[in-house]
């Protein structure tokens, strides 16, 4: 499953002036990012997850990361975690996952430091009436989640380097 990235993707995106260049789950959240319940970044480098040129065209310019959401997806559901297929964000990659409410998610995408580094993140979307009235029991599920998503990179050896970084 080892694959070397692709160096003309990562030679375009490194010409942009760094004021140009987009931010993938950056440490800092976006205000899309601040309205979800999120568990700890999870980065990680691996040059397991080939990059597409065109895949960056469903996200912002320079985001990539559908490799690995497909991968962590197939992951997911062979635990018993189904899940739907990978949609873009303007943030990176993500993973529905299916079933009843809240609606849990995982995101993936390379970071701009390294072309081998990734950050994950598992989130949800709560309702705005669940939240203002306390019933927002989402908690629970997204740390189940999390640490399946954990459990599945610390049990891949192409992954090294694993870390939690709270956002």
């Amino acid at each position: 499953m080892s694959h070397p990235p692709n160096k003309s993707v990562n030679a375009a995106a490194r010409s942009r002036p760094a004021a140009v260049r987009p931010r993938s789950l950056s440490r800092r959240p976006s205000s899309t990012l601040d309205l979800m319940k999120r568990r700890p970044l999870l980065e990680f480098k691996s040059s397991a997850f080939p990059v597409v040129m065109s895949e960056d065209d469903k996200t912002k310019l320079g985001i990539f990361g559908k490799a690995l959401d497909q991968w962590l997806s197939e992951q997911l559901r062979a635990r018993d975690f189904p899940s739907g297929d990978v949609i873009a964000k303007d943030f990176g990659w993500c993973v529905p996952l299916l079933g009843k409410p809240p609606a849990l998610y995982v995101a993936c995408a390379r970071t701009d430091e390294a072309e081998d580094q990734w950050r994950v993140f598992a989130f949800a979307e709560s309702g705005l009436i669940s939240r203002i009235f306390g019933k927002d029991t989402d908690g629970e599920s997204l740390k189940t989640l999390y640490a399946a998503v954990k459990g599945i990179l610390e049990a891949t050896p192409q992954v090294q380097r694993l870390r939690e970084e709270v956002a």
